[in-house]
């Protein structure tokens, strides 16, 4: 299995992600990066029959492996639209994209490092991107507490399994699924845990404008 996966990193991963990295550009047609992200989940495809046959097997080692390719993929996937959206002058869709992209590329190195791609330089990428392509965003943070917390991977009360939070398991990224929430406060701050959380528009003088576009959404009352 190991080196079945080898050859797939090195061989059709390494050749696609290398093509469809050509379009990871606001100038280049649009043809080309929709071609690309048809590529990118064919490429998803084979990941996930792959991850299938590596947890059939118990090969934890290789199914970390394919969850690590899979974020990433799902990291092109989500830059390519960002850009296909800010073409198609649609920021608030471009920058949920660019929010995913940003998740996607920092679980799938807490995973596992895969060859040819440098995490550090790639994060940097995308937040060289937040900064220079959309204007300063507010964000929210809600406060919240919540009185059960269920393990991902077992199901049980995660304060007392043995999984960890951002930690993978057998080709699973173990989180928190949070019962019984309740909502305590609402905060804005300047360092969100979710960049998706973010005042969308604000009061300028008599009429209400969209934070991305500067545009006029309605009149004050």
């Amino acid at each position: 299995m190991k080196r079945e996966i080898d050859d797939f990193l090195n061989g059709t991963f390494s050749q696609t992600i290398s093509e469809c990295q050509k379009f990871l550009y606001i100038a280049r047609a649009e043809e080309y990066q929709i071609q690309s992200i048809e590529k990118l989940h064919q490429l998803d495809n084979e990941v996930k029959s792959l991850k299938k046959m590596a947890i059939e097997q118990q090969d934890e080692d290789s199914a970390n492996t394919l969850l690590s390719v899979e974020y990433l993929v799902k990291t092109l996937i989500g830059e390519l639209k960002m850009w296909l959206e800010l073409k198609n002058g649609k920021p608030d869709k471009a920058w949920n994209h660019l929010v995913e992209a940003q998740i996607n590329l920092q679980d799938s190195c807490q995973v596992d490092n895969l060859p040819n791609i440098s995490c550090e330089g790639y994060m940097n990428k995308l937040l060289i991107l937040e900064k220079i392509l959309f204007p300063a965003q507010i964000f929210a943070s809600p406060g919240y507490v919540a009185e059960d917390c269920e393990c991902s991977i077992c199901g049980k009360d995660y304060n007392e399994c043995d999984h960890i939070t951002g930690k993978a398991y057998m080709g699973e990224m173990c989180y928190t699924i949070l019962r019984n929430v309740r909502f305590v406060e609402f905060s804005i701050v300047d360092e969100p845990s979710d960049k998706h959380a973010r005042i969308t528009e604000f009061s300028d003088g008599d009429v209400i404008r969209d934070r991305m576009t500067w545009r006029e959404i309605s009149k004050s009352s």
